[in-house]
């Protein structure tokens, strides 16, 4: 099932897999055309923790 856009809180850090659900797209999709293309940027928390702004996804989501 996938989550709805709701889920996006202003102002916190959502996982690839969040995002990927919250926007309907696969995680592959999300890395591969969003991230490559520089409409979103991850935060890298640790070496194996990156994490997206919700504001980002946001906006994206509102241009579209």
């Amino acid at each position: 099932m996938k989550a709805p856009v709701s889920i996006l809180v202003p102002g916190t850090l959502v996982s690839d897999k969040t995002l990927a659900a919250a926007l309907s797209i696969s995680r592959s999709h999300l890395w591969g055309n969003l991230v490559k293309n520089g409409k979103l940027n991850p935060v890298k928390l640790s070496p194996r923790t990156t994490r997206f702004r919700t504001d980002e996804a946001i906006a994206l989501i509102a241009a579209a």
